[in-house]
């Protein structure tokens, strides 16, 4: 009878300890920075709890889903399990911001365990946190790609010693770090190498649902081209790490050598993402865009004595350009650090009238008299996100 006994308890104790060993914590407040991070795992440790920062699916009832927001009164702490129960929620004050590294662990973990420890299963609190903020639940988790839509950047920042590789038809193959939690640096070229570009990103949190971003694409030519452009941008990003729009305007300015002439100009981008499911994502990303292009016009006129007189001129031409993919984010189950993106290319051109008098009087142009001119193609691109910690 005591040996049933004792197995009994000791099957409850491993099933309680392999129940749920681990825990996520969604900082929607930006109060973690990386040394409440570090004490808050040694923390945990002492509970026989892991802090991690990503969630296997096939287990996800290993995990308990902290959530720490902000509201207009302050800080809250909330706590669910697999099954979105909540377990509990508590009012973390309102200067938990103003504390230092040491307390904000203290006053994390303490709450955190103990709403684990002590679970109320009461929604009065609950009820009105969620007036202020969106509940979270494991299925709904922060995305792990929210610095990036198909390829332009949001405002949200990678994490400190986040890796995010991005390859589109796995011809452009792109990589960008987080030297702190929010700077972003990065770099990437094309399968053979040229052009070769260089990214960086600073991230401004305003508040939960609003951040802005400023940063510069530096590309160079490689194998001794002449090739040089960069982009100097803003973004400011609504919206929270699953679903977001972002406005974002630049300036471009384009030398691709000796055989083309320099353009610069504006450069305004509109992207989003919306969240359809428990893995996929509808995203779009649009960039618009007017410069000047100087074209050539020539013409033979034939004289008297059957010669002909060969003139050139040039003349210029207004374009607009609206480039743009949109399609949809896969992320793989089981495995949220990695995605896939399927969607169309397009792109619309549209041209200014040719000038008089290059438009008649004999004078022919290398320019599509085409007013507007639109083509499409498939898109592929592959992600995946490496955690250096």
């Amino acid at each position: 009878m005591k040996l049933f006994i004792l197995i009994s308890i000791l099957s409850v104790i491993v099933f309680t300890v392999s129940a749920q060993s681990k825990i996520v914590i969604d900082d929607r407040s930006s109060i973690i920075n990386e040394q409440v991070e570090n004490l808050l795992e040694e923390k945990f440790q002492d509970k026989n709890l892991e802090l991690t920062s990503s969630v296997d699916f096939k287990t996800k009832c290993d995990y308990y889903f902290a959530t720490i927001s902000q509201n207009n009164r302050g800080f809250v702490i909330k706590v669910e399990d697999c099954e979105n129960t909540i377990l509990g929620s508590l009012f973390a004050g309102s200067h938990l911001n103003e504390a230092g590294d040491q307390e904000k662990a203290v006053i994390l973990f303490y709450n955190i365990s103990d709403i684990i420890e002590n679970p109320s299963y009461s929604d009065s609190y609950s009820k009105t946190y969620n007036e202020t903020a969106e509940a979270v639940h494991p299925d709904s988790i922060e995305s792990e790609h929210d610095s990036r839509y198909f390829f332009a950047p949001s405002a949200l920042p990678l994490k400190k010693r986040e890796l995010y590789y991005n390859s589109i038809y796995f011809l452009v193959h792109d990589i960008q770090y987080g030297v702190t939690d929010r700077l972003t640096i990065g770099m990437g070229t094309t399968i053979i190498g040229l052009p070769i570009y260089f990214t960086g990103k600073l991230s401004i949190p305003i508040n939960e649902n609003s951040h802005l971003a400023v940063g510069d694409l530096l590309m160079l030519g490689t194998y001794g081209t002449e090739f040089f452009g960069n982009l100097a941008f803003a973004t400011y990003t609504y919206g929270n790490r699953n679903s977001n729009i972002s406005i974002g305007g630049g300036y471009l300015y384009f030398d691709p050598g000796e055989f083309t002439q320099t353009t610069s100009s504006a450069v305004a981008n509109i992207s989003g993402i919306a969240k359809a499911g428990k893995y996929f994502y509808f995203l779009t990303e649009n960039y618009i865009t007017n410069f000047n292009d100087t074209e050539d016009a020539y013409r033979e006129t034939p004289l008297p004595d059957g010669s002909f007189n060969f003139e050139n001129a040039e003349f210029t031409m207004k374009r607009s350009v609206w480039y743009g993919l949109s399609g949809i984010r896969f992320v793989r189950k089981g495995n949220e650090l990695v995605s896939w993106q399927f969607g169309i290319t397009h792109i619309l051109m549209v041209n200014s009238s040719i000038p008089a008098p290059y438009n008649g009087n004999g004078w022919q142009t290398y320019t599509d008299d085409q007013r507007a001119r639109m083509i499409a193609f498939p898109t592929l691109s592959f992600t995946r996100k490496f955690k250096l910690r």
